[in-house]
């Protein structure tokens, strides 16, 4: 342990160690990049004047050489030197003579203009040479310094990436700057971000990008911002019964087959945390009072809530008599009955918001449509949620299903768009339809805030299946540590070499140095900590498919508002009165006076009525035997009829229903008993 670690003079000392041996090292570098720069302009003026002398001016220049060693060694030598003339003629002279001759001091000049020229040339090859040593130096360090890619995942920029894609189609979307190509769009999309970091922002570039290409798109909106943006009223479908704007919709329009049914009730009834007999038991009811009503030709909204919710659990068991959910609803066991409709009333409070219509919009219908380019719009607001949480639920699940029910066309494309997925109930198709959905053109755009709160609403498995199926993945800031480490995960990790660097050094100078190590390592391409602190509009685009992951920046968009985000609806749900004939058969039921009409009739198809044997099928409601089609009513003496008189309106809402429940043999409700004809 440093005994100067945590004080001045330690600290001091350390710095002072470091920038001495850092001085020392960099004037060392200097010194033999010059020197070796140096000896190379030398060594060129050298050669380039050699190299441009004749044959004869070398001959002079050695002679001149040897002559002036002579001289020097000996003063006043003599001695002869073989000399030769410019025409070959060879002849003896003396030392002095040659360094006196004329051909001596041209063969000088010529020499030293040699010289100068290949000071110039040599000096700026000398200069090339330090340049290249610098940068080639500044290379090799940094290298040496930084990390070696192996394999696995790595970062790359938004250009690399798009330069990576020109040669694909493009399609519909782009994310921050990226255009996504036409064939990754069916492998969905998966955008995670807390509040207020642009994931919202994001999803609306990609529609308007839809828009343009006149695509169509389901979308779910939770806060008003797709419908104010987008919605165009008289062309595109919204569905919220607390909009003045939506359409009417029924749950019988959407069951073109028997086992559609089934659909209905598992995405109303979710799995509940403990036994899973109470949501199948209650799911089993419904469906079972659903078709008994669909064969009655009862389908309305209204019906269905009194013969679940407001029914007497004996009139609730003798309707159900002779059906499936005979075996759950019964008067011998009265605790559990009444435990189911408990189940049922939690969570069908939402149906007691839709109109009552026998036509109302078709989702189904709508989704096999596509000759238009008209868009789907699921709006609730966030007081509103928990009352219209299980029919959302619904909605979509039917919707995503029915993508799945298309022909397969690999060019087809419908948007999926459900943000802030777990704000609903589990939607049972959801798994099914991202795995499935590529070859019938759905293209999933999910998003969500908080990784653990998708575990608590699908499941720890479920969960991770769903993100699993997603191939773009989106990833900006996360505020929890869960969620953080989900995303740090799916971005992948890098096997690289790692270059670690140490310090020594001491009192004396041989103990200064600096160690580089290499080892190869495994970890996260981005560390849990970097998405935590990630700033707003900034995130992380993962394409897979071996494609660099990307760290973008998104721009606010500008996308101007066309209609309002949401149109209080003021009055209350619509119930239709039944109406009788002139022999007081029941017929269809009328629009009760000042009711909502449907804007938008898309169902060309009537709910699935099974057949039912003869002795299985209950004539009436409660036990009591439905009047004959042709029977009279008793009158009296005076011509009078002795039925009992007309009741005042079912109280639903606040508000008039407009209709008695004659359909369960019942006159004014549980008081008075339908007297049979």
């Amino acid at each position: 342990m440093s005994i100067f670690r945590h004080d001045t003079l330690g600290s001091w000392t350390r710095g002072g160690q470091a920038i001495v041996h850092n001085v020392r090292m960099t004037t060392q570098v200097f010194y033999q990049t010059f020197l070796a720069s140096f000896i190379i302009w030398i060594g060129g003026i050298i050669w380039y004047a050699l190299e441009k002398s004749s044959d004869y001016e070398s001959f002079v220049l050695m002679k001149l050489g040897q002559a002036m060693v002579m001289g020097d060694a000996v003063p006043g030598n003599v001695t002869p030197i073989l000399f030769r003339t410019p025409a070959g003629r060879e002849y003896w002279t003396t030392p002095r003579d040659i360094l006196d001759s004329g051909i001596a001091h041209k063969t000088l000049a010529a020499f030293e203009t040699y010289l100068l020229h290949g000071a110039a040339l040599s000096g700026l090859f000398a200069l090339a040479m330090l340049f290249w040593a610098w940068f080639y130096f500044t290379r090799m360090g940094r290298g040496l310094g930084s990390n070696q890619f192996l394999r696995g995942a790595r970062f790359g920029t938004v250009r690399q990436i798009r330069r990576a894609l020109r040669w694909q189609k493009r399609g519909s979307l782009a994310i921050g700057g990226v255009p996504v190509p036409h064939a990754f769009e069916p492998e969905h999309i998966l955008i995670c971000g807390a509040p207020g970091t642009g994931k919202t922002n994001l999803i609306v570039k990609m529609l308007d990008g839809v828009r343009k290409t006149k695509r169509r798109a389901i979308i779910y909106d939770t806060a008003g911002t797709f419908v104010e943006k987008f919605y165009r009223p008289g062309t595109d479908i919204l569905l919220n019964p607390l909009d003045a704007r939506a359409d009417a919709w029924a749950p019988w329009v959407d069951v073109p087959r028997d086992y559609h049914y089934d659909q209905i009730a598992e995405s109303t009834i979710p799995d509940k945390m403990g036994d899973p007999f109470w949501a199948k038991a209650a799911r089993g009811t419904l469906v079972a009072v659903m078709r008994k009503l669909a064969r009655q030709e009862r389908t309305l909204v209204s019906i269905l809530l009194d013969t679940l919710l407001r029914s007497k659990l004996k009139d609730l068991a003798a309707f159900a008599a002779g059906t499936d959910a005979s075996a759950f609803i019964s008067t011998e066991g009265e605790r559990t009955s009444a435990g189911i409709q408990a189940e049922l009333a939690s969570v069908m409070r939402s149906f007691s918001y839709l109109d009552d219509t026998d036509d109302g919009l078709s989702i189904r219908d709508w989704v096999a449509n596509e000759k238009d380019d008209s868009w789907l719009f699921i709006t609730v607001k966030a007081d509103q949620l928990p009352s219209l949480r299980p029919l959302i639920t619904v909605w979509l699940d039917i919707a995503i299903s029915a993508i799945m029910s298309l022909e397969p066309d690999q060019n087809r494309r419908l948007y999926c768009v459900i943000d802030e997925l777990p704000s609903l109930h589990k939607l049972p198709s959801l798994s099914d339809f991202l795995a499935r959905a590529r070859k019938y053109g759905g293209c999933g755009i999910l998003g969500f805030q908080s990784y653990p709160q998708l575990e608590a609403t699908y499941g720890i498995q479920d969960a991770a299946a769903i993100t699993g199926y997603c191939s773009t993945w989106v990833a900006l800031r996360a505020n929890d540590t869960p969620t953080a480490k989900h995303v740090s995960e799916n971005l992948g990790q890098v096997e690289q070499v790692e270059a670690n660097e140490g310090m020594s050094y001491g009192v004396n100078d041989m103990r200064d140095g600096v160690n580089l190590s290499r080892m190869q390592v495994t970890r996260p391409l981005v560390m849990h900590t970097e998405v935590t602190n990630l700033p707003n509009l900034v995130g992380y685009l993962r394409f897979g498919r071996s494609l660099p992951v990307v760290r973008f920046v998104d721009s606010y968009n500008k996308l101007p508002s066309i209609t309002a985000a949401f149109a209080e609806r003021a009055a209350p749900p619509v119930r239709l009165a039944p109406q009788l004939d002139g022999e007081g058969t029941l017929t269809k039921a009328a629009p009760k006076r000042g009711a909502r009409p449907t804007r938008r009739k898309t169902s060309s198809s009537s709910p699935a009525t099974p057949e039912i044997p003869p002795e299985q099928e209950e004539a009436g409601f409660g036990g009591v035997d439905a009047p004959a089609p042709n029977a009279v009513m008793p009158s009296s003496n005076d011509g009078e009829s002795r039925a009992s008189p007309i009741p005042p309106p079912l109280e639903l809402f606040g508000k008039p229903a407009g209709f008695r429940l004659s359909q369960h043999a019942r006159h004014d409700g549980a008081r008075n008993r339908a007297t049979p004809a």
